[in-house]
């Protein structure tokens, strides 16, 4: 039998499928490469420019007065903020905050939900009652939670007496209940607003923003501030 012919039709068709890949894939490229500009320059400031950090009555660890100051503002709904306190803040801590290297600072960016915010403000109450020992301790039960937990008054309650007294973590309730750390909260906020940090975690270290890859990055860029504050 002969073989039939493709009509020309066919062929149009083909074609116009072809163009409307070729069109597709071009824009894909396009979106791309506009999404890389927007992330590589999401904030105002760069990691050359030192910018203004109040560090007074923020949560730390380490010496107050190592030369260095890395600042994370985090917030405890964020995947990425819970996988940096697993993996990168171990390194930190041995690396840069036991040997002296640099002092280390939380500081709230709630932005994911409403859990977000209650609980910046509630580890908030437990620095304001507690001090930086309450806090920290705080600080690891909460990220160390599944972060679809919801962060109901009791569920909080019961994380903080996992690491302190009963009594304690009353005198904790009854600030956060009656909005004593509202101001702080916002405080933090509007720092993360004046630097331009969009995304939770952001970490600046001397007031700059770090732009790095890796842990091995980070110490580099702790070094050389430690070699410049000499």
């Amino acid at each position: 039998m002969a073989k039939k012919k493709k009509s020309a039709g066919n062929t149009s068709g083909a074609a116009s499928k072809a163009s409307k890949v070729i069109v597709w894939v071009v824009l894909a490229i396009v979106l791309l490469v506009v999404a890389l500009v927007l992330i590589n320059n999401y904030t105002g400031s760069s990691s050359d420019e030192a910018q203004d950090i109040d560090y007074s009555s923020q949560p730390f660890l380490g010496d107050e007065n190592a030369p260095v100051k890395i600042v994370e503002f985090g917030d405890y709904k964020c995947i990425h903020c819970q996988e940096f306190h697993d993996n990168n803040f171990p390194v930190i801590d041995q690396e840069l905050i036991q040997t002296g290297k640099a002092s280390f600072y939380f500081m709230n960016m709630p932005i994911i939900n409403a859990d977000s915010e209650k609980g910046a403000k509630f580890s908030e109450a437990v620095y304001q009652v507690l001090g930086d020992d309450g806090f920290w301790k705080f600080h690891d039960v909460l990220f160390a939670e599944d972060l679809n937990t919801s962060f109901s008054d009791d569920f909080l309650m019961d994380k903080l007496r996992e690491v302190v007294s009963a009594e304690e973590a009353e005198e904790v309730l009854q600030v956060y209940q009656n909005n004593g750390t509202d101001d702080a909260v916002s405080t933090d906020k509007e720092l993360a607003d004046e630097l331009g940090v969009q995304g939770t975690p952001t970490i600046f270290v001397n007031g700059k923003l770090f732009e790095g890859q890796d842990m091995n990055d980070l110490i580099d860029m702790v070094d050389e501030e430690t070699q410049e504050a000499n």
